[in-house]
């Protein structure tokens, strides 16, 4: 892990009790920069119909070209916000008096949600869902997902995805193919926000 994913880490295990929803509970904290991480599957691992769909997926949320070199800085966006809800979700599942988190732990806003359901809509084209399948690792936590839970990782993962595709196009409307810079201006707007 990056120094930088450290200091996030670290960060999120002193202020997560701020973002928890407790009921009936006080002192709701997560787990510290010790937790580990289970490894993400490797891009290489990817096949090339897994990279056309990837493709043809940011073709169709935002009219963007991007390509197998984009597929790193997909997956590590994918993992850190993954990871990034469910230190928030098991906050919330401790205040609540829960060792499991619950799917109603973790904090889907409501953009988060409509960005979800469009989703949905897109991948009955371009069925991206299994390839998100195979990225829905989530990291060792102190409290484990249940299976609804970890059912709903592809989708929450194609909510986040069709985010950082319009994401991209917000901040530079005429973009066609994202450079480095493109994804560390995205990638710092979501690390604000989730």
């Amino acid at each position: 892990m990056s120094l930088a994913g450290q200091e996030r880490e670290a960060d999120w295990a002193r202020h997560a009790h701020a973002f928890a929803r407790p009921v009936g509970q006080a002192g709701c904290e997560a787990q510290g920069p010790g937790a580990t991480r289970l490894q993400q599957p490797e891009v290489a691992t990817m096949t090339v119909m897994s990279i056309a769909r990837f493709e043809r997926f940011f073709r169709a949320a935002a009219g963007l070209d991007v390509d197998k070199n984009d597929l790193k800085r997909y997956s590590d966006f994918v993992d850190a916000k993954l990871y990034d809800l469910l230190l928030v979700a098991q906050a919330t599942a401790k205040a609540n008096g829960r060792d499991i988190i619950r799917t109603c732990d973790l904090p889907i806003t409501k953009g988060l949600q409509e960005s979800i359901h469009r989703f949905q809509k897109i991948d009955q084209e371009v069925e991206l869902k299994p390839i998100l399948e195979q990225l829905a690792t989530h990291p060792a936590l102190d409290r484990a997902p249940d299976e609804e839970t970890e059912a709903a990782y592809p989708d929450i993962i194609g909510g986040l995805s069709l985010a950082l595709a319009q994401s991209f196009k917000t901040l530079h409307p005429d973009l066609k193919n994202p450079q480095t810079q493109h994804w560390d201006e995205v990638r710092a707007v979501f690390d604000l926000l989730l």
